[in-house]
Formats: C-alpha cells, sequence, structure tokens
C-alpha cells in the first residue's frame, strides 16, 4: 500500500493518522503489538526515519508505548480523544506514558530537525552556487 502522493500531509503523519484510526476503531487493541517501523517502511514504501517519526508521533500522544528490545504496544488504557497530548493516566510508579518532560524535548529535536535540515539545504544551495570552475588538466 502507498500514500496518496497528492498529500499536503506529511507522509509520517499520513501512517500515524491510518494507525490512530486502527487504534480507536479496535483494529488494534490495548496492549496489542504495533506493527514495527521495519513493517510500516515496507508496507507504505516509506523510509524507516518516516514510519519511526509516524510512531513517535502516537508516543507522544499516549496511545503507545515503547518496550526497548520488544517493540511498540497499544497503551492501555487509551488517552481520550479530546485531549491527545494529555495522554492516560498515570498508574502508579507505571513508566511506559511519556512524561511532560520527553513531550518538550521531542518536541525541542523536531524543531532542532527541522532547523538543521534548512541549513543543509542552504549549505547544499551554496555549494552548488560556489564550486570553483575545474581547469582542463593538462598533459
Amino acid at each position: 500500500m502507498s500514500l496518496p502522493k497528492d498529500s499536503d500531509t506529511p507522509p509520517y503523519r499520513l501512517v500515524a493518522e491510518e494507525l490512530r484510526r486502527q487504534i480507536r476503531s479496535g483494529r488494534l487493541k490495548p496492549g496489542e503489538r504495533v506493527p514495527s517501523s521495519r513493517h510500516l517502511e515496507a508496507h507504505y514504501t516509506i523510509a524507516n526515519m518516516t514510519a519511526r517519526s509516524a510512531l513517535r508521533v502516537l508516543r507522544d500522544e499516549g496511545l503507545i508505548y515503547s518496550m526497548p528490545g520488544r517493540g511498540n504496544y497499544v497503551a492501555d488504557p487509551l488517552p481520550s480523544e479530546s485531549d491527545p497530548k494529555a495522554g492516560p493516566p498515570e498508574a502508579g510508579g507505571d513508566r511506559r506514558m511519556p512524561t511532560p518532560e520527553y513531550v518538550e524535548l521531542s518536541e525541542r529535536l523536531d524543531a532542532i530537525s527541522a532547523r538543521l535540515d534548512s541549513l543543509l539545504q542552504i549549505f547544499q544551495q551554496l555549494g552548488g552556487v560556489n564550486e570553483p570552475k575545474k581547469s582542463p588538466r593538462k598533459k
């Protein structure tokens, strides 16, 4: 399955929306394993980083949680649909849901990544304009 090419929405958001729909509809149930980034990569014909970004969005919303070395799972209980950023209520000592600090750092990391991409694009443009002309070789 491929994503629509004419959409203005970034691919990672489209994948996150599809997974969110599956979770909210009950197709993916609380406690059930979510498809891996590699599976999403193959299924949607996207880059692995795009798939990982989609999973991060759902993690930030509290819809899924990660268990290192095991994968991602649907949160139990699910957060209410009215406030996706709030996340589910925390169970005593359960550290599966993102903390406010995690969410803030994740947002800051996204902003830094966007700035870095912008700077790299500028450097690439400057590199193309300011490339020295190659002189013909003398034999």
